[in-house]
This record gives structure tokens, C-alpha cells and sequence, in this order.
């Protein structure tokens, strides 16, 4: 049997708007409020672009006859598959709520994960920004002024090699080939960081740092242990489970591992026993919960534990490498702001030096 993929215009997760929607009627459904009048809620509480819009899409196609699953299938692309698949096991098994409810809580913990990172990555960013605003201000306006000055104090002086870089990197940025150089930096970034098939050329160069390759795949394979656990516990057939799991965890790589891995399962052998072939960070104990999951029949609650285990690896060695770029960034910072101030002083210096003799 072969696993389908997924077309390119949906995929395992929904957007923002999706989610939002998602979340809004899962609870509403737990409450017993009927399906049309719980969209019809879900609508009117939106406040994020499109989710009122596909709010009403879902409730335009259930007054079509349409089941959820159904519905949401027609949406894939803002609903993204699994949900559909969620919402598909809980039809069957009568227990539609309390699947979306399962479902919903994974996209919770997700979301609070990505706020957590942004949140952290802040001051790094904020850093780099008030360094990049420092140099222009020096580039631009204080420099050209030594400059002049330097021309009215003698302009056949020797002026420092210091200086004489520090005049040049001047010149260039107020010339005209700065734009064309902007433009070729702006290109460069984005065919390095351009997503393709085999992920981005940055995200694979980073990828052989042994901290952010571990924080990297880790966290991958969180978010997808985290979406199997929840499709398992919904009772999403195992193999589609694990196929929709390798797209929710975000790199593609792990995404191939784990569709071959539903070919494997959908011909009969055990997820444990296929997962211990695979090089991946975090795979052995996922494997080893799995067999363990394999055996007691609890199967989601191990997935489940492996998630947030994952998840507190992942976010440790994030906060290792947070804790590295914060003092090394200030201290690149400082260095040049010291080196541009030396070589703004140093002519200064000569001069009066010349004077004094």
C-alpha cells in the first residue's frame, strides 16, 4: 500500500486563521451547542483576517449536507489534514468533540512554544538592530565630518590606515553603489534562506552546528510526536496518523522519514521497530516509548510524554545558544563602535602630536 502525499497547497497544519477558527469551536461543540450555531459563533467571534471567511465557508458547506470532516476537507488549505483526519476519526467514533478538543489543545501548545521562542528571541534582535542604526549614524554623519575636517586641517597629513578604511567604508555607503550592493545582500539572503525541497541553504549550513542541529531536529520531532499523539488518541488510523505527524513537525526531512515510515506501518510492521532504523535526534526514546506504548496499548500517552520531553530538550539547548548571542552580539557591537571611534581619533591624536613638536 502506498501513503498519498499530501498536495502542495495543504498541509498537515492550518494557518493562523484556521487555527483561530478551530479553536473557537471545539470548546463550543464540548458544550453541546449545535454544530451550525456553534459556527455561526465562531464566526462572529473572529478577529484575525480570514477566519470569519472560512468560518462561514464550514457552515456553507454543512448546510450542503456535508459531515465536519467533509467540510473541512474543502478547506484543507486553510484547515490544513489534521485536522480533517481528527475530525474524520471523531465522526466514527461518535466522539467528535472531544477529538477537535484533543487537537485544538496540541495547536495551544504549539502556539505558546512559538510565543516563548519570539519572546526570547527579542533582545537578540533588538541588539542588532540599535548596532545597525549606530553604524549608519557614524557612516553617515559623523564621519564625512572628520573628514572634512581632516581636509581643512591639512590634507596632505598622513591620515592612519585605520582612518583610511574607516573613510572608504564611508564613501562607499553615501556613494551610488550602495543600492546595487543593498540589492545583491537582498538577493543573497534570499536564495540562502529560500525554502526548497531539501530546506533552505542556511538552514542546512546551521544544521551541522552540532547545538542548533540538536535544538533543531528535537524540536521537529516534538511538534510531531505531539500532532501523532493527539491523532492516535482521536482515533486516527495509525498509518495516516503518522503521515499527518511527519508534515505538522515543520522540516522536511522528518517529514520523508516519517511518511516512509507509514509505507512500513501500512504493511503491517511495528512503528517502534521502523523508527529505531532512523539517525534523528531524539528518535531512540521516541522509539523505545512507542514499543512501550506498542505493548501496554497506550500508545498516546507515551507520544504525548515524548512530546514535552522533546519539547524541554529542544528549549534548553535554544536557551543555550540564546545564552551565547546576547553577550557575544554585545560584544561585536562594542568592539566596532571601539574601532570606529579609534579610528575617528587617532588622525586627531597625530595631529596634535605634530603641533606639540
Amino acid at each position: 500500500m502506498r501513503m498519498r502525499r499530501q498536495g502542495s497547497q495543504a498541509s498537515g497544519t492550518p494557518s493562523r486563521a484556521g487555527a483561530a477558527v478551530l479553536a473557537d469551536l471545539a470548546p463550543l461543540l464540548s458544550g453541546s451547542v449545535p454544530m451550525d450555531r456553534a459556527l455561526r459563533i465562531a464566526a462572529a467571534s473572529q478577529r484575525i483576517r480570514g477566519g470569519r471567511a472560512a468560518a462561514l465557508a464550514l457552515a456553507s458547506s454543512l448546510r450542503s449536507g456535508m459531515q465536519l470532516s467533509q467540510a473541512l476537507s474543502e478547506n484543507a488549505a486553510v484547515f490544513g489534514t489534521a485536522a480533517v483526519a481528527a475530525a474524520r476519526a471523531g465522526e466514527g467514533s461518535g466522539r467528535l468533540a472531544e477529538s477537535l478538543t484533543r487537537y485544538v489543545q496540541y495547536l495551544g501548545r504549539q502556539q505558546e512554544l512559538k510565543r516563548r521562542l519570539a519572546s526570547a528571541m527579542a533582545y537578540p534582535c533588538v541588539v542588532a538592530l540599535v548596532a545597525v542604526a549606530a553604524l549608519a549614524l557614524l557612516m553617515g554623519l559623523v564621519v564625512p565630518r572628520v573628514a572634512a575636517l581632516l581636509d581643512a586641517l591639512g590634507g596632505n597629513a598622513p591620515v592612519p590606515w585605520p582612518t583610511r578604511v574607516l573613510l572608504g567604508i564611508s564613501g562607499f555607503v553615501r556613494g551610488p553603489a550602495m543600492p546595487v550592493a543593498a540589492l545583491a545582500l537582498l538577493i543573497l539572503a534570499f536564495f540562502l534562506f529560500f525554502p526548497s525541497a531539501k530546506g533552505s541553504p542556511a538552514s542546512r549550513i546551521a544544521r551541522h552546528l552540532p547545538i542548533i542541529r540538536g535544538a533543531a531536529e528535537e524540536g521537529a520531532l516534538s511538534r510531531a510526536t505531539a500532532a501523532l499523539s493527539s491523532l492516535v488518541a482521536a482515533g486516527v488510523p495509525l498509518p495516516e496518523a503518522v503521515q499527518l505527524a511527519g508534515e505538522a513537525g515543520g522540516d522536511r526531512a522528518l517529514a520523508r522519514i516519517f511518511h516512509d515510515a507509514a509505507e512500513e506501518v501500512a504493511r503491517g510492521l511495528p512503528l517502534s521497530s521502523v523508527l529505531r532504523r532512523e539517525r534523528w535526534h531524539g528518535m531512540e526514546m521516541v522509539a523505545e516509548l512507542v514499543s512501550l506504548g506498542e505493548e501496554t496499548g497506550a500508545l498516546d500517552s507515551q507520544l504525548d510524554w515524548a512530546s514535552r520531553e522533546l519539547e524541554s530538550r529542544a528549549a534548553a539547548k535554544s536557551g543555550v545558544l540564546l545564552t551565547l548571542v546576547e553577550p557575544v552580539m554585545i560584544l561585536l557591537m562594542a568592539a566596532v563602535v571601539a574601532l570606529v571611534g579609534a579610528a575617528l581619533f587617532l588622525p586627531v591624536v597625530s595631529f596634535a602630536e605634530r603641533m606639540g613638536g
